[in-house]
């Protein structure tokens, strides 16, 4: 494996993310479970990074090599293109130097990094901060992103795409404020949306722009929704859409932009467990059976979810009022 001992664990058995809660970073998501979540488990980016490398060597390792199973949202790189033109990013190849008028982004809930990763690969006038609240995810992403550096060289992708193990209730952001705040299928696992719309308020320059992704109660929840909501999914709280909005407006945000997902995210998340059930084999070969049977835990709970159609998805685009 090329991951440190630090980061990696076994990849043939069920281990779940057991220091989410007693991390001491991790109060952000104290009240949600991410025990069942076979996505966050160590050993699968770690599983599928091995695989890559049989076919490339590290040096030729590039960002969206790794954004597949580093990238844990639906709609492949939509979103983080999205946010990009948004944000008023410009692609293009990389200039020889960093420039002084990067525009600074923090992508928050970064997970393991793979929207980052190519964002500042992609979009080279931007420098961007990952803030991931569990350590062994963070300590993850960051490796990866040191294998880009010898070739991305100075000023490229493992330069402007810096890693930080942060609880934004607890301690300020290192960067702040920024230009923009980045965060797709993050907020759903923090119930204290009031607290953290503040946070991420404060984080932002007067002004400036944030892009959501997240879920959101489309019609009242059922037993069973919030069960499986609060399990595999580690979501313990979903607001209804004018609950969503009031905190978004008590925290200071305006221009906010509502643009309903469930129609596009339901055909993606259906696709998904297909694929992944056909191919069972290769899936028991690289990740062993215990973890192949969580992840299809997830990805089928997810999709009863949205069949049900109480589960809504939503894409905001909103900024930061000036004084």
């Amino acid at each position: 494996t090329i991951l440190p001992e630090s980061v990696t664990r076994s990849s043939s058995s069920s281990t779940m993310v057991s220091d989410a809660q007693t991390a001491p970073h991790a109060a952000a998501a104290a009240e949600a479970d991410f025990s069942k979540m076979g996505i966050y488990v160590d050993g699968r980016t770690t599983n599928e990074l091995n695989e890559l490398l049989k076919t490339k060597a590290i040096g030729e390792v590039t960002a969206r090599d790794m954004y597949n199973f580093s990238c844990m949202h639906y709609l492949d790189d939509e979103p983080m293109n999205a946010a990009a033109e948004f944000f008023g990013l410009q692609g293009g190849d990389p200039s020889p130097s960093p420039s002084p008028s990067l525009h600074k982004v923090l992508d928050f809930g970064a997970g393991f990094a793979g929207d980052a990763r190519v964002m500042a690969a992609e979009y080279p006038q931007c420098e961007i901060t990952c803030v991931e609240v569990q350590p062994h995810i963070h300590d993850a992403a960051k490796h990866f992103t040191e294998m880009l550096r010898g070739a991305s060289g100075p000023g490229g992708v493992a330069d402007r795409c810096t890693h930080q193990c942060v609880d934004v209730f607890q301690t300020d952001v290192v960067g702040a404020p920024f230009d923009h705040v980045f965060s797709v299928l993050v907020v759903l696992h923090i119930p204290e949306r009031a607290r953290l719309w503040a946070a991420l308020a404060a984080s932002l320059k007067p002004g400036g722009t944030i892009y959501i992704e997240d879920y959101f109660a489309a019609r009242p929840l059922t037993e069973q929704d919030k069960a499986q909501l609060a399990g595999p999914v580690a979501c313990p709280y979903l607001p209804s859409h004018d609950e969503y909005l009031a905190t978004l407006a008590e925290a200071g945000f305006v221009d906010v932009e509502w643009e309903v997902m469930t129609g596009r995210w339901l055909p993606f998340v259906d696709t998904r467990l297909k694929a992944f059930r056909a191919a069972g084999d290769r899936n028991a070969r690289v990740h062993g059976a215990a973890l192949t049977a969580e992840l299809d835990l997830f990805y089928s709970t997810v999709h009863q979810l949205f069949t049900r159609g109480n589960l809504g998805g939503v894409r905001i685009r909103a900024k930061k009022a000036a004084p």
